[in-house]
């Protein structure tokens, strides 16, 4: 299990690099499990990038997590884009958060109730007062709403498990990168039947198509408005060979 991804305060090219290279193709040498959020980590949305960034943000992160070689893992609320909660110091609970408040993001604050009625006074989570407040913050982005709306990330999320449970590289391929600069990281999965190359541009400002690295390819994945020849801030995309 790589702890790399829920304690760092940036996600960048660096990262991920050091990351993966823990994990070489060798058979033998062990098989990696990813996460970007778990019980024990304020969200990587509250974590690693601004209020108005965000929902780019969550469409490459999902799309990244799910072309990662190793087992993934998903947190409650990730599949929604859940922001972390500003829990107030007298309803913290985590002895932790309590002994460093204020000066971390507590787990507290990554351990609200799951928003499923965004209309509702409970939010659809249950009558009864839970553990920790909910995150008004959620009514927008709760999973009714997300239902309704094919374009949420929500569906995003499902689409892409689907993806990766339908292609081979994806599940058990090798990882091989190609690319890395400040902003741009570029790595192929390969298996047998098949190769992808996954482009990532984790910067704040538009990128041009990494230097050297071919466009030949259909386009599996993209978010909005990454193409070979332009890569917007907090994109990605997945070409088929």
């Amino acid at each position: 299990y790589g702890f790399d991804f829920l304690y760092a305060d940036r996600l960048t090219p660096e990262l991920i690099v050091d990351a993966v290279g823990n994990w070489p193709d060798t058979p033998g040498l062990g098989w990696p499990s990813w996460a970007f959020e778990n019980h024990d980590a304020p969200r990587a949305v509250s974590r690693w990038t601004t209020p108005d960034q965000r929902e780019a943000f969550a469409r490459m992160k999902i799309l990244l997590l799910v072309a990662l070689r190793g087992n993934i893992f998903l947190y409650q609320g990730e599949e929604l884009g859940l922001t972390q909660v500003d829990i107030a110091f007298d309803d913290l609970l985590d002895p932790e958060a309590i002994a460093n408040w204020p000066l971390t993001l507590s787990r507290d604050g990554a351990r609200t109730p799951m928003p499923w009625i965004g209309a509702a006074p409970d939010l659809g989570f249950g009558s009864t007062e839970p553990w920790l407040p909910f995150g008004e913050d959620h009514r927008a982005i709760a999973v009714d709403a997300q239902e309704a709306d094919a374009t949420s990330l929500l569906h995003w999320t499902r689409a892409l498990i689907a993806a990766r449970k339908a292609h081979p590289a994806l599940r058990l391929g090798s990882l091989r990168i190609v690319h890395s600069d400040d902003a741009v990281i570029a790595f192929e999965r390969e298996s047998e039947s098949e190769t992808l190359l996954c482009v990532f541009n984790l910067g704040d400002e538009a990128r041009d198509w990494p230097t050297g690295i071919t466009t030949d390819g259909d386009n599996l994945f993209a978010t909005d408005g990454a193409d070979t020849t332009t890569l917007p801030p907090l994109s990605g995309l997945v070409l088929r060979r």
